[in-house]
Parts: structure tokens; C-alpha cells; sequence
């Protein structure tokens, strides 16, 4: 495979080579906050950062955070059925790895532990707020702390001069929509304006569908082999608000508020006759009641000091709070009617100051920046079993007591341009200090660990075409409060989980080394990497009499290489194609295993290719493009016998139209030759023994179409 992947980005670098020599005007001047903490260039980063603006999200008719980036090579979106999206998994790490932010606020973890009736998931994220979401890869503890261990997740919300002009400006814009695959409606809203110093927006955004169907071939019956979806209605509410005052040259403030819910519910046709192990324990009348809500209150202030200790700084200070409600119903003759009610909480109070400082010297310039962070975080399960017959009730079993966790950190970057800007070296530290406490009730330690990690890349411009990069970077990742304070005796049943608040940090060290290159014909980047991980968490299981007893251990080891490659071409500069014509691809090959055992990781991604076609009019007033994924076969897991995730083709068709300046219509067929298909994540964990795997299909063909007006 790797001999596969280097033929053929070879052969498209080599086909690329006389647009790479010919021209030298840069168009690798992108620019991402990820990559440095501050806005840069994306030409200045040594590693690789994959961006989506809320451009590309709405060409491609995009409804949720998972269909946003299902072209971005490397990184995949997690979940499906009834709690939707989990997690990301970014170059074969997935979960709490990876640090989600949005506009640099901290996103808990999803808790799953492992029962159908409980999900506390990362579903509350609204697309139709999202100016960009950006993927740095790879380890970057040196600039966001723990869980970036294997890459980091950005999303950043408009701000109301994403929609204004200049000078004092209203903006009101309406868009509206509708996706077959889950069959939902949209509306959204947005108002912005800018009267003299004052800048204030609102978006708010109201979705209206279904669970996402599965491929049609699925058998609509009832019953654990059941393969299409669950009639579940889902029905969201988001509003977004921003205001921003400019005090005065010096000083600007900004307070942001944001609320969104997410509520489900309908019948579980497929846990309808599922037998759950024990006499008495068929379940019947199995339906379901979600209730999920996020919220965000926020308060920033920039400062355009040039003072000896700083030129810029910014402060800000945010409270978050995040719940999942969960009724589970169902009639078993053990137990007759009931509802299994489970709630989680996320909690979390967030301080981060940032200081920046540009230094002239005689034959180099350094660009500073450093500060401190710190969080106090609260987590909390509340569980409890309704007897519907009776009328009565008793608290449920909760895994995890409520804890309480605090991080400080302390960082410092810079970020070095010699040789008249053509060199740029970026060295990073920073140290993080964590401490969790559980509530005094359990009888549990509390746990501290801390770690100091590192970062050392640099760009070589050898023209305004051609760079090359090589990184050395750190990461690591404290024991989440599940993996340290999970305590479940239940010897009834044959097992016994024991917490283990002594959990070492994971630890992470990663290379990097790629080339950009571009002109007026396209661009091309390649990039190659090797990560290594220790101190992986893994529970380890041993038998003390007839009772199996689970903890969580520092017991593994992985690496993870591979390489990624983009290209774009204007086929009308290339071969003289209608004007507005080109054509993209990109290729993620990634393998990796566990050290200790040798066995491929369930979270390697199969050998992926993203082939697109385009065409923009000159006149701006139409355009469509062609889009072929193709997936190969993933058929080594960690267990030998898991299910084999076949290979699989799937076109996509989108377009748009304006009919006049401010309207705009889109429209997307997917899936087009109706291709049946399992994502490979979604078949971990299965055997082929597996009952309902077509309800673990991704959608059969679809469409959906989009309006947007501006005024």
C-alpha cells in the first residue's frame, strides 16, 4: 500500500512539475488561527492544517460538523443512530485525543460507557454559525495543553464583520433547506450590524428531521436484524449573539452568549424483541426520549498596548455548561414498564490570556507569544429507574462519581523569520498542571499529574512556489475522569471494575516533513509523518475467583505513520478548458499498531482517494462540481474476528445558481449510484455474527437543496 500511495502522489507531483517552476505567485496565503494560536498564514506553518469555510460547507450543502469535513483527508467524524456525532478521529486517534475548541473555548469530552440507554455525545454543534473549522494534525499540547494528542479541532463562529461591509452597515440574511438522507428542513437567520463602534449580530438556526437513514436495502421490520433506521425525530434550536464595542483606539471588548438544544425522541424499533441475557429480560415497547443542551456565556477584551513587555493583549473568560438527558423505555417481564432516566453534566469556567510581542533585529524578526490558561471543571451523572407500574423509584447505578478537575498552564512561542522572511523556524513550550478531585463520598484519590511538552518546526521558501517544512512536536493527554474514577462492583453478574486514580499522563512525540508548492496552474502539498505514543490507557482484566475484574492500566504502546497528499489544478490555465474549470484530488494513506501485541489499531483509517471535478462560471452566476470518494477495504482490526469493512466508490453532484445578486440556490444529488456502504468506524467492535448491520449502512442516494438570501 505504501508503495502505492508514494507512485502514485509521485506521479502527480511529477504531472504537476511545469505548473510548479513556471510562475511564481503565491496562493498559499490562506489564513488559520490553529496552527500558531494567533492569525497566520498558512504558507508560515511547519505542519499540516486542513481548513473548511463556511463557504466550501455551504457548496457542499453541509448539515451537520460530519458532512462539513467527509472530504478532508485524515480525519473522520464519529457516531451515527440515536445520540449522533461522538468525537473526530484525526490520523488514527479518535476520542479524547483530540482536542475540540470552539472559538478557543474548550469542548468536553463524549462519555460513553458502554450501555445503550447513556450517551453524553459532542452533537451540539451548529454548522450554519461556522465561519471555518480547522484541523490542526498531529500533536499540539505546546499551543492547547492536554487532549491534543493526536490533533486538534477548531470551529470558529462568525463574528458580525464575517457579514458586514465597511463603515455602518445592516446585514439580514435567510437561508432555508432541505436533506433527504435525514429528511430534515432548516431555517436560519442572521442579523449583523455596525453602527459607529458597536458591532451586533444574531444567528439563530432551527432544524427539523429525522435520524439518518441507512441504505435502502435495509429490512424495515422490527427486531435487533432490523436495517433501516429508527423512526426518531430530531428537532434542534441554536442562537448564536455577538456584540463588540470599540472603546477606543486602544481597547475593544466583546461578550458573546450562545444556547443550543437538541431534542429526540420516537420508537427503538430495533431493540423490539432484543433478549437481554437473563430470564424475564426480552425487551418490548423500547422507545426513547434525548434531551441535549449547550451553552456558552463569554467576555473578551483586546488591548493594542506597544508596550517594552507586549504589543497586543487579549483576555477572555467563558462559562460553558453542557447536560444530556436520556429516557429509556421499554416492558420486560422481569422488570415491566420502565424508564431508565440518565443525565450528565459538563461544567466548566475558562480564563486564558494571551500576550504578543514583535522584536526587530538586525538580520531577524521574532513574533512572541505567550500567556496562561487555567479551567475549573465540573462533571456529574444522575441516574435513576422508574418503576411505571408502581409508581416508584430508585436511583439508578452510576459508573462515575462527581468530580471536580482544575488545569493551569503557562506558554510560550516564537516564532522566527531570517533571510528576508524565506526562513521561518516556530520553538514552543509550555507546562500544564492537572488536578482531579472526586467527591468525597467514593472513597477515591484524588489524582495530579502535570507535563512540560515542546515544539520545534520550521519553512523553507526556496521561491514565492515552492516550500518545504519538518516539525518536531509533543503532546499528551491526562486520564479523563472516566478512565481514573469508573467503579462498578457487580460480582452478580460475574464483574467488577475497579477505578485507578495513579493513571500517568499519555504522551505523544510526532514528525512531520512535507513540500507546498503552487503557481498560477494549482498547488500541490505532500506531507509524510510518524507519531509514537507510550503510556497508552488500556483496561486489563484478571481473574480473582470466578469474578472478572477490569482496570484501567498505562499498559500500551502504538505508532502511527503515513501521508497525506492535496492537489488542485485550473484545468483552463493547464489545457485550455472552459474558463472556470478544475479539478482537485487527495490521497490519506495511514497504518499503524499496537507495539505491544502488534495488532493493527481499530482506528487506522483505510487507504482513502478524493477525486474532484468543477466548473465556475465566469460570470459567477452558476457553477457544479463531481466529487468521487473511494475507500478501500479496512480487514485487519485488533480483534481478528471483526468484521471486514468492505471497499466502497461513492459520487457526489452539487451545483448552485444565482438568479439575481443577493439569491442563491444550491442543490446536491449524493451517493448517486446509490453505492451500499459501511464507514469503516462503524463496524468496530462487530463480528460477522452481528445482528442489524444494515442499520449501520451510511445513506443510500440523496439530495437535498438549499436557498440563501442576502440583503
Amino acid at each position: 500500500m505504501s508503495y502505492k500511495l508514494t507512485f502514485i502522489a509521485s506521479s502527480v507531483v511529477l504531472a504537476l512539475s511545469p505548473a510548479i517552476h513556471a510562475e511564481e505567485v503565491s496562493i498559499f496565503d490562506e489564513v488559520v488561527v490553529s496552527g500558531t494560536r494567533s492569525e497566520q498564514s498558512i504558507k508560515n506553518i511547519p505542519s499540516s492544517v486542513s481548513k473548511v469555510s463556511s463557504e466550501q460547507m455551504e457548496e457542499n450543502l453541509a448539515t451537520d460538523v460530519k458532512q462539513s469535513i467527509k472530504y478532508e483527508p485524515g480525519v473522520q467524524v464519529n457516531g451515527q443512530g440515536r445520540f449522533g456525532m461522538e468525537d473526530f478521529t484525526v490520523r488514527g486517534m479518535s476520542g479524547s485525543r483530540v482536542k475540540v475548541l470552539v472559538d478557543g473555548v474548550e469542548q468536553p469530552s463524549s462519555y460513553n460507557p458502554g450501555a445503550d440507554v447513556m450517551r453524553k455525545n459532542a452533537n451540539t454543534f451548529e454548522v450554519d454559525t461556522l465561519t471555518a473549522i480547522e484541523v490542526n494534525k498531529g500533536p499540539t499540547s505546546t499551543l492547547y495543553g492536554s487532549d491534543a494528542l493526536g490533533g486538534t479541532v477548531l470551529m470558529r463562529t462568525k463574528n458580525p464583520e464575517d457579514l458586514l461591509g465597511a463603515g455602518d452597515d445592516t446585514h439580514v440574511g435567510l437561508k432555508t433547506g432541505y436533506a433527504s438522507a435525514s429528511d430534515q428542513y432548516k431555517a436560519t437567520v442572521e442579523v449583523a450590524n455596525r453602527t459607529g463602534d458597536l458591532e451586533t449580530m444574531v444567528i439563530y438556526t432551527y432544524r427539523d428531521g429525522n435520524e439518518t437513514e441507512t441504505h435502502g436495502d435495509g429490512a424495515d421490520i422490527e427486531g435487533p436484524d432490523r436495517g433501516a433506521a429508527d423512526p426518531y425525530k430530531i428537532e434542534s434550536h441554536n442562537v448564536l449573539a455577538k456584540a463588540f464595542y470599540q472603546i477606543n483606539d486602544a481597547h475593544r471588548v466583546g461578550l458573546t452568549g450562545e444556547f443550543y438544544t437538541r431534542e429526540a425522541k420516537g420508537d427503538i424499533l430495533s431493540g423490539e424483541g432484543r433478549d437481554g441475557g437473563m430470564p424475564g429480560y426480552i425487551y418490548t415497547n423500547v422507545r426513547g426520549e434525548d434531551k441535549d443542551d449547550r451553552y456558552r456565556l463569554g467576555f473578551e477584551h483586546e488591548w493594542q498596548a506597544d508596550l517594552t513587555a507586549f504589543d497586543t493583549l487579549e483576555w477572555s473568560l467563558n462559562w460553558t455548561e453542557s447536560e444530556a438527558d436520556h429516557n429509556s423505555y421499554d416492558h420486560t417481564v422481569a422488570k415491566g414498564n420502565r424508564n431508565r432516566a440518565r443525565s450528565g453534566k459538563d461544567e466548566s469556567l475558562q480564563f486564558d490570556l494571551q500576550m504578543q510581542k514583535t522584536i526587530e533585529l538586525a538580520t531577524s524578526r521574532h513574533e512572541l507569544t505567550y500567556g496562561v490558561a487555567a479551567s475549573d471543571d465540573k462533571f456529574s451523572l444522575s441516574y435513576t429507574d422508574y418503576d411505571l407500574d408502581e409508581g416508584t423509584s430508585t436511583p439508578g447505578s452510576e459508573e462515575v462519581p462527581s468530580s471536580e478537575s482544575e488545569k493551569r498552564a503557562i506558554f510560550i512561542q516564537d516564532q522566527m523569520f531570517f533571510m528576508d522572511d524565506r526562513m521561518v523556524v516556530t520553538a514552543g513550550l509550555r507546562y500544564d498542571d492537572y488536578k482531579a478531585t472526586p467527591d468525597s463520598s467514593s472513597g477515591l484519590e484524588e489524582h495530579n499529574s502535570d507535563a512540560l511538552t515542546s515544539r520545534l518546526g520550521a519553512v523553507y521558501h526556496w521561491n514565492n512556489n515552492i516550500s518545504t517544512y519538518a516539525q518536531y512536536s509533543e503532546g499528551f493527554r491526562s486520564p479523563t475522569i472516566y478512565e481514573m474514577y469508573y467503579d462498578k462492583d457487580n460480582t452478580m453478574f460475574g464483574y467488577r471494575i475497579e477505578a485507578n486514580p495513579d493513571l500517568k499522563p499519555e504522551e505523544s512525540q510526532s514528525y512531520e516533513v512535507g513540500i507546498r508548492a503552487n503557481n498560477r496552474l494549482g498547488s500541490v502539498e505532500l506531507a509524510a509523518f510518524y507519531n509514537d505514543y507510550k503510556n497508552f490507557i488500556s483496561s486489563k482484566s484478571t481473574m480473582d475467583g470466578s469474578v472478572e475484574v477490569t482496570r484501567n492500566e498505562n499498559i500500551s504502546e502504538a505508532e502511527i505513520y503515513g501521508a497525506e497528499f492535496k492537489g488542485n489544478l485550473w484545468l483552463d490555465e493547464a489545457f485550455g478548458a472552459p474558463m472556470g474549470t478544475y479539478a482537485r484530488l487527495s490521497m490519506a494513506y495511514l497504518d499503524g499498531e499496537d507495539k505491544e501485541t502488534g495488532d493493527t489499531l481499530d482506528t487506522i483509517a483505510p487507504f482513502t482517494t478524493v477525486v474532484g471535478v468543477g466548473y465556475d462560471a465566469p460570470s459567477d452566476v452558476w457553477g457544479s462540481a463531481l466529487t468521487v470518494t473511494t475507500v478501500a477495504a479496512k480487514d485487519e482490526w485488533e480483534d481478528a474476528d471483526n468484521l471486514e469493512a468492505p471497499s466502497y466508490t461513492v459520487v457526489d453532484i452539487t451545483g448552485y445558481y444565482r438568479p439575481m445578486q443577493d439569491l442563491t440556490v444550491r442543490a446536491g444529488l449524493f451517493n448517486a449510484f446509490d453505492e451500499k456502504y459501511w464507514q469503516y468506524q462503524d463496524l468496530e467492535g462487530t463480528t460477522a455474527s452481528t445482528e442489524g448491520i444494515d442499520r449501520r449502512t451510511q445513506p443510500g442516494r440523496n439530495w437535498g437543496i438549499n436557498l440563501d438570501y442576502a440583503f
